[in-house]
Order: C-alpha cells, then sequence, then structure tokens
C-alpha cells in the first residue's frame, strides 16, 4: 500500500495477477484498448429537441449513469496501483467560436449522485456559456499557468510533479482543478461534423477513459462513439456490461 493516502480515490488491493500486470502495461497508453459502437438516434434527436438541449449535454449524462451503475469504470492506476475514485469528473474542451483562430478552453465538472437530467444540463449549459464569454474557468487558469513558463524550467516542474502524484503527494489544489484528473475526457466531434477517431489517453493526471461521440450518419440514422480505456482498472466482463448500460441509456432517453 502507498506511504500516503490520496484526498480523490481509495486503493484498492491488487490480485496477484494485477499487480503483475500493473508492471508489464505500465503506463496508461500502453495500456489502451479501442473500442466502438454506432448508436440508434431515433429517440435521442426528438428527446433533444423537446429539452432544447444539446447533444453534448445528453452524452456526458449517459456516461455519468453509466459510472454510477459501474463505478469499475470510474478508477485509474497510478504508480502501478489501482485506486478507485471517489467522485464523478468529467472534462472537455469547449471552442468559442468555430474558427480555426477561436480559442480552446478545457472545462472540468464534478457531479455528485443523483441529479436529473434537467439539473445536471443546467450544470454543464451554464459551464460552456461561462467558457465561451471567455470568462477564466478554474481548470483553464491551471494550463495558462504552466503554459507560460520557459521550457527547462517546465521539465523540471513536471518531472517533480509526476513525483509527487506518483506517490500521492500533490497538493489537491492543483489536482482538483486540472482537467486531466478526472473521470473521463469527453468529446463531441458532430458538433463540428466530424465523424469519431480513436483518441488516446493521457500518461499525465489519472483518467483512464476518453470518450468521443462523432456526427450523425443520416443515411442509418446512427451515431458512432468511439471509447479508448485503460484495460488495468477492470476486467472485460466488466467493461462489456458497462458498455452495454451506456448504449441503452443513450438510446432510450429519460428524465
Amino acid at each position: 500500500m502507498a506511504i500516503f493516502k490520496r484526498w480523490d480515490a481509495d486503493e484498492i488491493k491488487l490480485t496477484p495477477y494485477q499487480k503483475l500486470e500493473a508492471h508489464f502495461l505500465d503506463d496508461r497508453i500502453g495500456s489502451s484498448v479501442y473500442m466502438y459502437m454506432d448508436i440508434d438516434a431515433t429517440r435521442i434527436l426528438p428527446f433533444l429537441e423537446k429539452k432544447n438541449t444539446t447533444m453534448l449535454s445528453y452524452f456526458l449524462y449517459s456516461i455519468y449513469r453509466t459510472t454510477i451503475a459501474h463505478p469499475v469504470i470510474n478508477r485509474f492506476v497510478l504508480h502501478n496501483r489501482l485506486y478507485q475514485r471517489n467522485h464523478i469528473a468529467f472534462s472537455t474542451v469547449v471552442k468559442q467560436k468555430l474558427t480555426e483562430e477561436g480559442r480552446s478552453v478545457v472545462v472540468k465538472w464534478v457531479f455528485e449522485p443523483g441529479l436529473t437530467f434537467d439539473q445536471f444540463n443546467q450544470k454543464i449549459v451554464r459551464s460552456v456559456i461561462k467558457a465561451k464569454r471567455d470568462e477564466k474557468v478554474e481548470s483553464d487558469k491551471f494550463f495558462e499557468l504552466l503554459g507560460h513558463l520557459p521550457h527547462f524550467l517546465l521539465r523540471i516542474i513536471m518531472r517533480l510533479a509526476r513525483f509527487l502524484n506518483n506517490h500521492n503527494m500533490l497538493p489537491k489544489f492543483i489536482t482538483e482543478d486540472d482537467p486531466l484528473h478526472a473521470t473521463a475526457m469527453i468529446a463531441n466531434l458532430g458538433s463540428i461534423k466530424l465523424n469519431a477517431p480513436y483518441h488516446h489517453l493521457y500518461n499525465w493526471g489519472t483518467i483512464s477513459m476518453l470518450c468521443v461521440l462523432g456526427k450523425l450518419n443520416e443515411e442509418t440514422n446512427t451515431i458512432r462513439a468511439t471509447v479508448v480505456i485503460d484495460e488495468r482498472i477492470t476486467d472485460g466482463l466488466a467493461l462489456s456490461n458497462a458498455l452495454a448500460t451506456f448504449k441503452e441509456i443513450m438510446e432510450n432517453p429519460s428524465e
């Protein structure tokens, strides 16, 4: 067990096989599994129109409900140790203007359990509006501060930060605002008329899932979603069950 306890997660005791796997596969990108599914949009589009909201909100909400139903996907591996996160947090990138010159802002949300879609959606909409108005969000301030440092100093700081994070000593004020310390990174590329690619994970932070939604295929009335996940956080059966739950929630919108 680690000497220091994390504020954001509890360490899970590994089986002998899991312990070996955590050393054989010792980084998140090298442990990534790539999956996709095609989602029937028949019921989604009328629901979004009724709620006067966006696909991003419902995509996020479906992942939120799936995470509550399957807590095993809210885990992460750090320094060969497995942790169960004690909260649900998602991050995404918001484009302030749909132009090549438009600034991108990273937004992070932390959600309490038991939210209805309307409550969840309200939180998403407020944050996106704030980001589009060029108001600084806490997670964006973190990146902006680091981005102004010279390269040599940034390299030193990142080495130190990785050491502290690996040993559960990185200060809470950094990790709670850092968008790469979260349950998942989310992207709705359908909003810019793109198909969903497979997006890599990040070795910095604690994100174990990267979920992307593509544009509507008008011929089949389906939307492709891709998921890249760190295979070390759970087994194939648990992941299969979680993906089935996600597809069921997405295709059958409810309050």
